[in-house]
């Protein structure tokens, strides 16, 4: 009886007890920003691990919260979703992200733009086409000769220069988004699984097309939402939150963080990052992953960290680390990994528990995983870890259950339940 996967068992219940968990399926879509790509401002890019822009609306109704004026802050904030609808709900707002091109993003969709900028956008005219020679050359990426033909590559740099001379600097990061975003369309590869994968069929799009369309898309939707809103972006770790962020100054926070699951988002969003140059070495590529939140194989293993730390943290933790130990798993580093990450997810939250007022909200979106058909039940060991940080822990909403590989699913059992994505909803 006092087996390990008992004691594991025994430990989910034991939280299930306490806290209360519901299910919402009408919000399985709006976790999931894929049926929401014609929306505007979530059309821009195609941004794999957002959510839609409808669910912090949907968060904000669901608990009642109408004010105006409130400090909002996304500490994650990727592709900037949460923050344009917190613009929209006249928040003021302070989002962050390590992603260079996620933040560059984010700005551009929050930036208010005069006519004369939008002017300066609008007036851009493509250069005229000339061979570039050696035109891949300055790159230190391996792959760039394999992505783009020449003649879309070459269009790609002509472009690039013409933005350079453009003295507005947001009108030119307007632009550079506008790029950016186009890049993976006419590419011979595309986001899939945890990075690139590549087409079945060489891409023949013409790159002035496609960014000519872009740039008057973005346009359009820029000026439907073009409202001056007090906001704060930051370029930075969110290890850092101590120093980024006043205490006692936020009254929402709704965010997802990075999930457990192994999948390196530097790696997926390579060709925005290389191409748009904001790395052009392999070692700064290696500094992100290496400095940025522990959910991955590629990111810094080598910190100290025992079994018997996690214990204090989350039951449900220690129990999963014991019983993984037992497991054949295709990586012996996921147990230090997932270690690793709530160790981070600890800290953070207590960063958190202090930039929070007293009475604030947070929403945490969050998804389970699952190593040796053992569930990671990352929406209760987040839920446990903020209990003993000082939340209180209102609830956790099941948004939807989510696919697990066929041979896990025949590991995982009656366990697949817990593989799923939910809102985990702290008040301090």
């Amino acid at each position: 009886m006092n087996s390990p996967i008992n004691r594991y068992l025994k430990t989910i219940n034991d939280v299930e007890e306490r806290i209360k968990v519901l299910e919402k399926n009408n919000l399985k879509n709006l976790v999931n920003n894929h049926n929401y790509r014609n929306i505007p401002y979530q059309n821009w890019c195609n941004y794999q691990e957002g959510f839609s822009t409808k669910l912090l609306d949907w968060f904000l109704d669901y608990k009642n919260i109408n004010a105006k004026e409130l400090m909002f802050l996304d500490p994650f904030c990727g592709s900037g979703a949460s923050l344009v609808s917190a613009k929209l709900n006249e928040f003021r707002s302070i989002g962050i992200d390590i992603n260079p091109f996620s933040y560059l993003l984010s700005k551009v969709k929050l930036d208010f733009y005069s006519e004369d900028e939008l002017r300066i956008i609008e007036g851009f005219n493509l250069p005229k086409y000339k061979e570039i020679k050696n035109v891949y050359e300055k790159y230190e990426f391996s792959m760039v000769e394999r992505i783009f033909s020449k003649e879309n590559f070459t269009k790609i740099e002509l472009i690039k220069n013409s933005i350079g001379k453009i003295t507005n600097i947001k009108s030119q990061e307007f632009l550079k988004v506008a790029l950016v975003s186009s890049l993976e369309s006419c590419s011979n590869y595309k986001k899939g699984g945890n990075g690139l994968k590549k087409r079945k069929k060489t891409c023949e799009i013409d790159f002035y097309e496609l960014f000519t369309s872009k740039k008057n898309q973005m346009i359009l939707d820029k000026k439907k939402l073009n409202k001056k809103t007090a906001f704060k972006l930051i370029n930075g770790n969110i290890k850092d939150l101590d120093v980024l962020v006043e205490n006692n100054s936020i009254d929402i926070s709704f965010f997802s963080p990075p999930y457990p699951n192994c999948f390196d988002y530097f790696e997926i969003y390579k060709i925005e990052l290389w191409i748009g140059e904001f790395i052009t070495s392999y070692s700064q590529l290696r500094n992100l992953r290496k400095s940025a939140f522990t959910s991955n194989l590629n990111a810094n293993l080598n910190q100290n960290v025992s079994i018997d730390d996690s214990n204090s943290r989350s039951k449900i933790l220690f129990n999963t680390l014991l019983l993984l130990q037992e497991k054949d798993l295709w990586n012996k580093n996921i147990p230090k990994m997932l270690n690793l990450y709530f160790s981070e997810m600890n800290e953070f939250l207590n960063s958190l528990y202090q930039k929070m007022k007293f009475g604030g909200t947070i929403g945490i979106v969050i998804g389970n995983s699952s190593y040796g058909g053992i569930p990671i039940l990352s929406d209760l060991i987040v839920s446990e870890i903020s209990e003993k940080v000082g939340f209180k822990v209102d609830q956790i909403i099941v948004a939807r259950n989510n696919e697990t590989a066929s041979q896990q699913y025949k590991k995982i059992n009656n366990l697949i339940k817990y593989v799923r994505e939910s809102i985990v909803v702290l008040v301090k």
